[in-house]
């Protein structure tokens, strides 16, 4: 069996934990029992199998010795089911899906990071990554509420060294900034890094491009995804004549900016 036959065969994973680290968001980790052929790339993602109840899509928020993680929000019965499997339970998993991020930056290079809600949970293994290839790594996270946030280094250790700004929107966050993303964007000389990549909201996304539209960022989209092979059609991006699951879901801002401005959601 090929790397491409085998991310899109049904794994079986045992569940290690599934804990709350946020308002509304659960980490759970998972153990295969089969051989991952092939290594994770940032911003790849899984689709999730809940025996009897769904198949849903969540990105990879680290991986390590063989041991998966994903961090998620609870906002249907697909992720309300999950947060009922415990320790030792089975859930299946396909993939790893996507072309993920796709570039491998030069070491001793400055990424600048940017993560709208909950477009937080692929960047721990984003930059977890970037660090072993010697890539600095900035990065800017907001949220619309305070209690959504929660500590990145603590559950995400290899994630320290890395310089983070948050920024929220109810201004209730003492070390973090009050306002959006986009007022911070304006204060921390986004042109002196060499490259930006940015994973959130559609609204958030859209302005990004348009403020950084020069330096054309690297952009996680996300939109419905239900078989994760190319087949359903279920998350065709018409502006661009292509499928999420298997033509990103990174692309560049020059190539989505008309598929976000056509977008009358910020979620």
């Amino acid at each position: 069996m090929n790397c491409m036959s085998s991310r899109y065969t049904l794994k079986p994973v045992r569940v290690v934990c599934n804990i709350v680290i946020g308002n509304d968001k659960k980490l759970i980790e998972v153990k295969p029992l089969l051989y991952l052929r092939e290594r994770p790339q940032p911003l790849n993602f899984f689709m999730i199998w809940i025996p009897r109840i769904d198949e849903i899509p969540l990105s990879i928020a680290d991986f390590d010795e063989g041991r998966l993680r994903f961090l998620y929000k609870v906002k249907g019965d697909g992720t309300m089911a999950l947060t009922k499997h415990c320790k030792d339970m089975i859930i299946g998993i396909k993939g790893p899906l996507g072309k993920g991020i796709g570039i491998k930056p030069a070491p001793n290079t400055r990424w600048l990071v940017v993560a709208g809600g909950i477009g937080i949970a692929p960047i721990p293994y984003l930059i977890r990554t970037y660090k072993n290839y010697g890539i600095n790594v900035d990065l800017l996270w907001g949220v619309k509420t305070a209690d959504e946030i929660f500590n990145i280094y603590e559950f995400f250790p290899d994630t320290k060294g890395s310089k983070t700004i948050i920024v929220t929107e109810d201004c209730r966050y003492e070390n973090g900034y009050c306002g959006t993303v986009i007022d911070v964007l304006k204060h921390i000389e986004p042109k002196n890094y060499d490259g930006v990549i940015a994973v959130g909201p559609k609204g958030m996304l859209k302005a990004i491009c348009l403020e950084l539209h020069k330096l054309n960022p690297y952009i996680g989209l996300e939109t419905l995804v239900k078989c994760g092979m190319g087949i359903c059609g279920s998350c065709y991006v018409k502006a661009l004549d292509k499928l999420l699951c298997t033509d990103g879901p990174v692309f560049r801002c020059s190539e989505v900016l008309e598929h976000l401005k056509a977008s009358d959601t910020n979620c």
